[in-house]
């Protein structure tokens, strides 16, 4: 029986998991980190901004799309949408894109009509659960950033920070 439990994936596991004596705490927190990224994704008081959790700014982060970087994508877990502006869309590839038809038909719930406006977003893009899902992305914007496993190793994506310009000499705003 004892030579049939050396043969076990258990028994295994508790070979590999031989911890020398030298590691220190540090090294030792980031092996136990890396054994447990691949059965739950979560987030610590320790990883909660210096604002605290008064903090009321959205979930922002820059993505790469192809050979583009691209900066304050919103990141939103209540959208059932992904969402990219033309204009952005314009910026990104070549003058008049393909666009394709879409399955997925947008409809509010007091069946009001749909606007379509041109105006300067806030954001560059909107991604919302269908990536959020797909990407297995575990998002916070309490903690500021975005979590998610890729080839067992687990990715940390930190949020963009809020930036404000000033000036001691009062200047007019040129758009």
């Amino acid at each position: 029986m004892l030579e049939q439990l050396h043969k076990t994936p258990a028994w295994i596991s508790l070979n590999d998991a031989h911890v020398p004596q030298e590691i220190t705490p540090a090294k030792f927190g980031g092996i136990i980190n890396n054994i447990t990224t691949s059965w739950h994704l979560s987030f610590s008081e320790e990883e909660v901004p210096t604002e605290g959790k008064a903090h009321n700014q959205p979930l922002h982060i820059v993505v790469k799309c192809g050979n583009y970087m691209i900066a304050t994508v919103l990141i939103d877990n209540g959208s059932s949408l992904n969402v990219m502006p033309k204009t952005m869309l314009d910026k990104l590839y070549a003058p008049d894109p393909t666009l394709k038809n879409s399955p997925v038909v947008v409809k509010a719930f007091n069946e009001s009509k749909r606007e379509v406006m041109d105006i300067q977003s806030t954001y560059s893009c909107l991604l919302g659960r269908p990536l959020i899902h797909v990407a297995g992305a575990n998002p916070s914007s309490l903690h500021q950033k975005v979590k998610f496993v890729a080839d067992g190793r687990l990715i940390n994506v930190m949020g963009e920070k809020e930036m404000m310009v000033s000036t001691p000499y009062p200047i007019e705003y040129v758009e």
